[in-house]
């Protein structure tokens, strides 16, 4: 498969680059929840990055959002951009629109788009999430905000891989080689 990046946990880059050198590689940092305090964020993606992730997801400090804590979540967010900024690595965010209505959603977007940061996913993924909702979700955010949306809700009939390219998003993250199958056949990738 023309697989753009496989995303995976800190401690297992090392091996996913022996297997496979030319992916670039994505590390979710607080994932699931998005719980941990800014320190503890930055030391992750610090980890991250020393193992050779090309590209960093943080899941959106949740307690922040959920407490209008937008100065906070301003300076948690040009922490972290520091950090990926100084060994040249992308960034992106995950949020949860299942846990915040979209108008939240689009207000974290639009200052996540302030920083540079151009590109999220709706979902961490964590729960089985529904396509549909997720495509919504993506293109809300994506219209409100201007900023670019990875859809990565579960794919794994034909008729979602149609509304996938009917919604026309920027991009799309899935979670198992059944989907990539199914992509495939569909030539989707």
């Amino acid at each position: 498969y023309k697989i753009e990046n496989i995303s995976t946990f800190h401690t297992n880059i090392i091996t996913i680059k022996s297997l496979k050198q030319n992916v670039l590689i994505s590390c979710p940092i607080d994932y699931p929840y998005g719980t941990s305090d800014c320190k503890t964020r930055m030391f992750a993606i610090s980890q991250a990055i020393k193992a050779g992730a090309s590209t960093i997801d943080i899941v959106i400090p949740s307690k922040l959002i959920s407490n209008r804590k937008y100065d906070k979540l301003r300076e948690d967010i040009k922490n972290n951009l520091e950090i990926c900024q100084q060994s040249n690595i992308n960034i992106r965010y995950i949020l949860e629109y299942r846990t915040f209505n979209h108008e939240t959603l689009a207000k974290v977007c639009q200052i996540l788009k302030g920083y540079g940061i151009n590109h999220i996913l709706p979902s961490s993924g964590h729960f089985i999430d529904d396509i549909y909702d997720n495509i919504i979700a993506a293109k809300y955010l994506a219209m409100k905000s201007g900023i670019s949306v990875i859809c990565n809700g579960n794919v794994w009939m034909p008729k979602h891989i149609e509304a996938i390219k009917n919604a026309n998003i920027h991009g799309l993250r899935v979670h198992n080689l059944a989907s990539l199958d199914l992509l495939d056949k569909n030539n989707m990738i």
